[in-house]
């Protein structure tokens, strides 16, 4: 696991001295609804450590973020391995001297063929992806939670996740996973100052899925802002009263 530490300035024990009030764990935050997110984050005094892939992430995210840098930190980090993702929560609650917030962003899409011809190898990867991934942040980080008494978690399910359709049943499946794992966990920590919530996108309106999708009509899709935003409130002092909902955010589509 490869840690970027961008912040510079530390007192004797390794802590930034400035340390913002909100420490909040973004995961896939190099990509597109990701980077939002740490915008609408850093613009209001979070710190935050941030889980990405691949090298060639790195540079394009800090263009998005300039004059933040101090405030981020980056950490290459496979969110589907146990291991790893447990040993950057404790390298983050280590740095942040603790963790608010944690938002599950890290997730993918594969279509494909039906149950009957689907490899197990791409039924895999999509829980892998998008359930597991949710299910090994939220073990990692709730223990640390609990014994604060205080936690805000925010999750990527779908609209897709809702009802099965032909043709992306691993996807279907994961994402509703993440609806249902969402709601569990609620009802785990209602008495532990903890809230729990999942946002339910339909298409976002990217670069790439414009491409992937010339025809559509983008004016239904909804932006990585617009759901930046509503992550935003899920994590603030005044969604208290909010847990174990599966909010909608895929606006006309």
């Amino acid at each position: 696991m490869e840690n970027w530490f961008l912040n510079a300035v530390n007192d004797e024990r390794g802590y930034n001295i400035n340390q913002p009030k909100d420490r909040a764990i973004i995961t896939g935050g190099t990509g597109s609804l990701g980077t939002e997110i740490a915008k609408v984050f850093l613009k209001d005094g979070f710190q935050i450590a941030v889980t990405y892939v691949f090298d060639s992430e790195v540079d394009p995210f800090l263009e998005q973020i300039t004059g933040f840098e101090q405030q981020t930190n980056l950490h290459q980090v496979d969110v589907t391995d146990p291991s790893e993702v447990q040993g950057f929560v404790t390298t983050v609650i280590n740095q942040f001297e603790g963790i608010d917030v944690v938002a599950n962003i890290a997730g993918g899409f594969i279509g494909g063929p039906s149950v009957s011809e689907m490899d197990t190898e791409k039924w895999d990867f999509m829980m892998d992806l998008n359930l597991k991934s949710v299910f090994l942040m939220c073990k990692a980080v709730l223990p640390h939670m609990i014994e604060r008494g205080c936690g805000k978690i925010v999750n990527v399910s779908a609209r897709a996740g809702l009802a099965g359709t032909a043709g992306m049943s691993a996807y279907c499946v994961s994402k509703g996973g993440v609806r249902t794992l969402t709601e569990s966990i609620a009802e785990e920590v209602k008495d532990k100052g903890i809230n729990i919530n999942a946002i339910m996108p339909s298409i976002i309106d990217t670069q790439a899925n414009r491409q992937s999708m010339p025809k559509a009509d983008f004016s239904k899709w909804v932006s990585p802002h617009q759901i930046a935003k509503v992550v935003r409130f899920l994590v603030s002092e005044d969604a208290q009263i909010i847990n174990g909902a599966a909010i909608p955010v895929y606006g006309q589509a």
